[in-house]
């Protein structure tokens, strides 16, 4: 063979190898949202979730976090008020469409993105409304899979768990 068809058969397989991390992989997100009643002295600026031009088109997936609800719910100070689980597909080196975390009835709302690359982040932005204000948590998290990952905000907090389907 010669240098030219070696070097033909190298970018073969190098293209090749790329073929398995662009493919779309499907995910279970998992959200936990609570309202924390602790003290606190931080002064806060209203703010409102901008909405998404487009949201992910997602199905409702299986709960597996309904003991972390139960625990939030015999906590002193903490009281859970929203648990969904949605499906959604993300290929390598993308990010997804924000699924639409907002529910009439709930105080929150806002999204979640999936980012998919060498490593998996969560992109949330949430907004709590209280009746008094509205808080707003924004964060960009690096996750594992299959491990629950808590998202703090002095007023409320959120938590997240991916699992691959």
């Amino acid at each position: 063979m010669s240098y030219r068809g070696y070097s033909q058969f190298a970018l073969l397989l190098f293209c090749l190898s790329h073929l398995g991390f662009a493919e779309a992989r499907s995910y279970k997100v998992e959200l936990i949202a609570f309202q924390q009643q602790a003290p606190n002295s931080e002064l806060f600026v209203a703010e409102e979730v901008p909405v998404a031009a487009r949201y992910a088109q997602v199905a409702k997936g299986s709960k597996s976090l309904q003991y972390i609800v139960n625990n939030l719910k015999n906590a002193k100070g903490m009281r859970p008020f929203y648990y969904q689980s949605w499906r959604i597909a993300v290929s390598g080196g993308r990010t997804s469409f924000p699924i639409d975390v907002s529910v009439v009835g709930k105080p929150l709302k806002g999204w979640i993105k999936l980012q998919r690359g060498e490593l998996l982040h969560v992109l949330a932005d949430l907004e709590f409304n209280s009746g008094e204000m509205s808080y707003r948590l924004k964060e960009k998290r690096r996750v594992l899979l299959k491990e629950v990952h808590y998202l703090d905000h002095p007023k409320f907090g959120a938590i997240i768990k991916v699992s691959p389907l």
